[in-house]
């Protein structure tokens, strides 16, 4: 018997009574379950296996499959302020959905599951800003996960900041670049960036999770920061990350 703690990044049914729950943990990293008889259980698992729940689990390997079979849960957050506003529910599924996408299973890192609970605390706060804190998820999970993006200069000519110059994100070579370089340049060219975007999510990559409120981004910024984003996880994945497509 195996125990830990999880959030629940995806929950399937499966045949009349059970369910395949997909949880991300902190000491094993993704790992997939059954949960038997979850969809007619009166104690063990009713109102545990929701979406971006916080859990202790008991888990353990199944005799007669190769998913791992999950015994107990213990509800420690179900984060209920979410449930009850359709914006920042849709902001915790996109959480989750990202690391549920970006992860491998089993391959564990404690930083990345800290990072998960801090923004869905966060998410869960009266005031906390929705797309602030998807913008930083994202940025310091792509910073955790090997994939930071270079917003250092130009991938050319190495300048960043020259009046007139237009800059673009090459989602194909991983950096920007400006518009003096972009006719000899290859690659997948994105939407142009304003500087301020660019500050701002370089900024993001170096900022403690505590000092988030000093970040402003303004409405613009906003809507480039989350479009390159968007199109970066499109690019890098192969695939659509549905929950994108129901932010505001």
């Amino acid at each position: 018997m195996q125990q830990g703690l999880a959030i629940v990044l995806q929950v399937k049914d499966h045949g009349d009574s059970d369910k395949i729950v997909t949880l991300y943990t902190l000491e094993y990293g993704k790992i997939v379950l059954i949960a038997k008889g979850a969809k007619r259980s009166k104690k063990r698992f009713v109102n545990k296996l929701e979406l971006f729940s916080l859990l202790a689990i008991h888990f353990a390997p199944s005799r007669h499959s190769s998913l791992m079979r999950l015994d107990q849960a213990e509800l420690l957050n179900p984060f209920p302020r979410l449930r009850e506003n359709y914006e920042r529910y849709i902001a915790a599924s996109l959480l989750c959905e990202l690391v549920l996408h970006w992860t491998r299973e089993h391959d564990c890192d404690e930083e990345l599951f800290r990072l998960l609970v801090w923004a869905l605390e966060g998410l869960a706060l009266a005031g906390g800003a929705v797309n602030r804190t998807i913008i930083f998820f994202h940025v310091k999970m792509l910073d955790i996960l090997g994939y930071r993006p270079d917003l250092t200069g130009c991938l050319d000519c190495g300048l960043l900041g020259a009046p007139g110059i237009v800059y673009r994100f090459s989602t194909m070579r991983n950096g920007l670049v400006c518009s003096r370089c972009e006719p000899q340049a290859t690659g997948n060219i994105s939407q142009p960036l304003s500087i301020q975007t660019i500050q701002l999510l370089r900024r993001a990559q170096d900022m403690e999770q505590g000092k988030l409120e000093r970040l402003h981004f303004s409405p613009a910024a906003t809507r480039e920061a989350v479009a390159l984003l968007k199109r970066y996880d499109n690019h890098l994945l192969q695939r659509e990350v549905q929950s994108w497509s129901f932010l505001g």
